[in-house]
């Protein structure tokens, strides 16, 4: 059910061309903003209903939805992909308006009262996650206690922002300067106007964003269906071309796809991959937008999202809540767990909870309201216990980084548009080519080369480093 808070905010607007010169507005709508460089690209394409121009991420996202349990790890990594938790989770809870519906401080632990009575308690942030101890199903629903986070800017300042998403303090000569860029010559063409933001709003500019150059007026004008360049999304209109053999040497250990090619038009019709592949492309669904924007150098040629991520790195320090907050804004982490043992793109993990602290067994703990009992009383004759997180990836409820979200020996196939199935018969009649063209290419898939065009891009360019 969406929320009915809503943020007022003042608009400028040009009345006469019908365009929004800027928005003024405080810290709630700023967070709300900058929050959007926290998403995990899987979230995004989750609230955008698989909708989000992202490329084929919405392709993957689907693949995953339809993927049967029997070729994942564990029945966890499925919630871990569609619902990863980004580094600001916790904090973001404290958004005027939120529109990730991720409960980052829901963790879940054993029901059994014997595996939660000992000295340390295991969790895990994804249901269905197994139990170290039993090897059971983690359901018992546990509330991780609230630290005291603050959010990214500070209370007190009014902001400009943009019809193209340029956050700025809102001061004399910021106001001037954006005027005269907007080549505004007369005022008499400028009218002050009010508007509501809800959830539906926030949506809706999170969207446009993605695809527009001004995504602040069509919100306003509700110009949601206009997309300023047709050809964002080359997934439709490029397919991949092999490229030729390369002599450049990686200390990257190749994985090796098998292509199968038109021959005729030497263009990819799909890739026979294996989990190790798989897991490259699975990760790219927790990677949140700021490191996607930091990782392409911020040159992604996706709507406004580089501008939005400038103007959180060109804004002072005065301006933020602490260091940390500017931080997570410029080089977001990925969550507890999400990174696999072939984490080509070199992102860091937040480190997994552990809390610690309480007098007697969690079991007890619980049993008491959280009310703390003594060793003495403790029916486990526990002393201090502590509650950590595990990897949900792990078959064996392990707690080391790492681990893969598929599982082989069988063999996927993951199309131009990336969709992903295992091979099967009816996965290769809907290649849609005549058969007598198609033939097979051996390669070895490098370090990813990324490209400065798309998302799409991004996850098929990969280096062919070697032909066998």
């Amino acid at each position: 059910m969406a929320s009915a808070k809503k943020i007022a905010m003042k608009l400028l607007v040009d009345k006469e061309r019908s365009r929004v010169v800027y928005a003024e507005a405080d810290k709630d709508f700023v967070d709300i903003l900058f929050s959007f460089l926290t998403l995990p690209l899987s979230t995004i394409v989750k609230v955008l209903n698989k909708q989000s121009t992202l490329g084929c991420m919405d392709n993957l996202y689907e693949s995953v939805e339809k993927l049967d349990i029997q070729y994942l790890q564990t029945e966890a990594c499925k919630t871990m992909l569609l619902h990863p938790q980004s580094e600001a989770a916790v904090q973001c809870e404290d958004l005027k308006i939120n529109i990730d519906d991720t409960r980052p401080r829901v963790v879940y632990a054993c029901k059994k009262d014997d595996c939660c009575s000992k000295q340390t308690c295991w969790v895990s942030s994804a249901q269905n996650a197994q139990c170290i101890h039993c090897k059971d199903k983690m359901e018992r629903v546990v509330i991780w206690p609230k630290n005291d986070v603050k959010l990214f800017v500070k209370e007190g300042v009014k902001y400009i922002i943009s019809s193209n998403l340029h956050v700025e303090p809102a001061t004399v000569m910021h106001i001037l300067s954006l005027l005269q860029k907007m080549d505004m010559k007369d005022g008499s063409v400028l009218e002050e106007r009010y508007m509501d933001i809800s959830e539906e709003e926030i949506l809706t500019l999170l969207k446009r964003l993605l695809v527009s150059e001004i995504p602040v007026t069509d919100l306003y004008f509700h110009h949601n269906d206009r997309t300023d360049d047709e050809t964002r999304d080359v997934g439709s209109r490029k397919a991949a071309q092999v490229k030729t053999e390369s002599k450049q040497e990686t200390n990257t250990e190749g994985i090796s796809i098998k292509l199968l090619i038109n021959k005729h038009t030497n263009k990819i019709l799909c890739a026979e991959v294996d989990d190790d592949f798989l897991n490259i492309l699975f990760t790219f669904l927790t990677l949140p937008l700021g490191s996607l924007i930091k990782i392409l150098n911020k040159n992604t040629g996706t709507g406004c999202v580089d501008n939005l991520y400038r103007s959180a790195e060109d804004l002072s320090f005065e301006y933020f809540e602490s260091e940390q907050s500017k931080s997570i804004l410029m080089s977001p982490k990925l969550g507890p767990f999400l990174g696999c043992f072939n984490n080509i793109l070199k992102l860091d993990e937040i480190t997994p909870r552990s809390e610690s602290g309480a007098q007697g067994c969690l079991t007890c703990c619980w049993k008491n309201k959280r009310k703390a009992c003594t060793a003495a009383k403790c029916d486990h004759i526990v002393g201090n216990s502590v509650m950590k997180e595990l990897n949900p990836k792990s078959p064996q409820g392990g707690t080391e980084k790492g681990g893969g979200y598929a599982k082989g020996p069988g063999k996927f196939m993951v199309t131009n548009d990336l969709h992903v199935s295992p091979v099967s018969t009816s996965s290769i009649i809907q290649l849609g080519s005549s058969f007598d063209s198609v033939v097979e290419r051996k390669v070895v898939a490098g370090e990813v080369q990324f490209t400065e065009s798309s998302v799409h891009e991004l996850l098929i360019s990969i280096q062919l480093i070697k032909r066998k």
